[in-house]
């Protein structure tokens, strides 16, 4: 314990050594106004010609250097460290110069958790720093963020974002400490070749479920055991809800905590549940998944064994680099519940990037210029051309001179509307036995057809029973804030 306590003290007395250092640098780098005009003419007849005094007053506030100040920004996004380096010099040399800011930005790695911790407590964090759901509501609580509404001249800045913002996770209390930058999006692979191996067309892509079970069963019969249809990995149960369930959110206008009920409803994914156990039970099903991991199923689809399943943005580098397709692949919609085109908006899961520290009240305006640069959607679309972000604004999409280079990252990219998923209360509620991941994957584990509706009804009982457990005004804090909706606008 002891040499804990004094590794951590330590560390701390380096943190704060470092801060003092830069503190310094900064310190140094500001330049000061020009002194007042010391000329020494006749002051009789300066005082006598007015206009020759303005010209003077004028050619001082001319000569007046800008004072310059160091923003500083402490981050762990070490991938996009290149490009953002890129645009902060450009900003530094530019627009900086003219309003007196100059950005340090600093990448932490796997210790950025800990060393903003320290920070924050001793009073020493920066100006901005790269924000985590994690500790978010921590750091409010201990008044440790500036919200944004509290920089003066933020209206702006927050009017872009007003409808993807979610109560806990960027609002708290009311304000705004954090704004969403990139997403997660969610679509449906398919094996091109494996498509026209069978006979199979454009035509033939699904979208619906029923679609999906009917090709399915095509691919798997004329493939003759060398390829099946369809694929899941339910053992690694994340696959569950970032292949399936969240990706379906825009069937049913949530992920599983149903916004306008304020109650969970997983029951509505029971189209979804059943058309999956249906495939196992008719072979559809690549044999081996009830063991399988992601990478497993990944690098099958890769290698042409499987015709379609479930796909995250993510999924792109894995099948341009991880496990680089030996196929001809494409991404679909996510197939429908009815063949209606979806009533809600796609869902994508937002990541944060900055949010304000204390520190920032000492220049509040230039840490505003600071922030409005980092979300500014010109760089948000350069991160999006080397195929770093997908973009939470359409419009940074949109500015994008060019396609990413990886083959389909910009078919996630591919939305008009976008709903940010909002956190849910799940983990204010305790029960015993299944989630409600477990309950799926049970139901895609066993070869017979399962009575898929009472289950799922069993798991939305148990669920909302825990929920009536939990304080009403802790519920309330996840409803969608004013505005924001899940709906399509068209």
């Amino acid at each position: 314990m002891k040499s804990k306590k004094l590794k951590a003290q330590k560390f701390m007395a380096l943190v704060l050594a470092l801060l003092m250092i830069s503190g310094l640098f900064a310190a140094c780098s500001k330049t000061e106004s020009n002194p007042a005009n010391t000329n020494t003419g006749n002051k009789t007849e300066q005082k006598n010609d007015d206009t020759s005094s303005k010209n003077e007053e004028s050619k001082e506030e001319a000569n007046e250097e800008v004072v310059m100040e160091t923003i500083t920004v402490w981050s762990d996004n070490a991938h996009e460290k290149e490009l953002r380096d890129k645009q902060i010099a450009e900003f530094n040399e530019t627009i900086g110069k003219e309003l007196g800011i100059y950005i340090e930005y600093t990448v932490y790695g796997s210790n950025y958790t800990d060393t903003i911790k320290i920070a924050a407590q001793a009073g020493e964090a920066p100006d901005l720093f790269r924000s985590d759901s994690k500790w978010m509501q921590d750091f409010v609580d201990a008044d440790y963020l500036v919200a944004i509404e509290d920089l003066p001249g933020s209206e702006q800045l927050l009017s872009k974002y007003k409808d993807l913002v979610a109560n806990q996770a960027h609002v708290f209390n009311g304000k705004t400490y954090t704004l969403p930058y990139n997403l997660t999006t969610y679509g449906f692979v398919i094996n091109k070749d494996l498509f026209a191996a069978c006979g199979l067309t454009e035509a033939d892509y699904p979208k619906t479920w029923d679609d999906v079970k009917r090709v399915a069963k095509i691919i798997t019969e004329k493939s003759g055991g060398k390829a099946y249809g369809f694929g899941i990995a339910p053992s690694a149960l994340w696959t569950i809800s970032s292949f399936y369930t969240m990706p379906a959110g825009q069937n049913i206008g949530h992920y599983g905590f149903d916004y306008e009920k304020m109650q969970f409803a997983y029951s509505d994914y029971v189209p979804l549940i059943k058309a999956i156990d249906e495939m196992v039970a008719e072979g559809s099903v690549i044999p081996g998944y009830e063991t399988m991991d992601a990478d497993m199923l990944r690098a099958q689809f890769s290698a042409g064994t499987i015709g379609m399943l479930g796909a995250a943005s993510f999924d792109v580098a894995v099948y341009n680099t991880q496990f680089p397709a030996e196929i001809d692949w494409a991404v679909i919609d996510i197939p429908t519940f009815d063949g209606q085109e979806p009533k809600y908006k796609a869902f994508g899961n937002p990541t944060n990037l900055l949010c304000v520290g204390k520190r920032a009240l000492e220049h509040p305006e230039k840490v505003l210029k600071v922030l409005e640069f980092f979300y500014d959607d010109k760089n948000a679309a350069e991160m999006y051309e080397e195929g770093l972000y997908i973009p939470v604004r359409k419009e940074a999409i949109a500015l994008a001179t060019k396609e990413p280079s990886m083959k389909n990252f910009s078919a996630f990219a591919n939305f008009d509307e976008i709903f940010t998923m909002a956190p849910v209360p799940d983990t204010l509620i305790k029960f015993e036995g299944d989630t409600y991941r477990d309950a799926i994957a049970k139901i895609w584990t066993d070869p017979a057809l399962n009575d898929v509706e009472s289950i799922m009804a069993e798991i939305d009982a148990k669920y909302n029973a825990a929920l009536q457990q939990v304080d009403p005004a802790l519920v309330e804090l996840y409803r969608l804030p004013e505005g924001v909706t899940v709906e399509r606008s068209n």
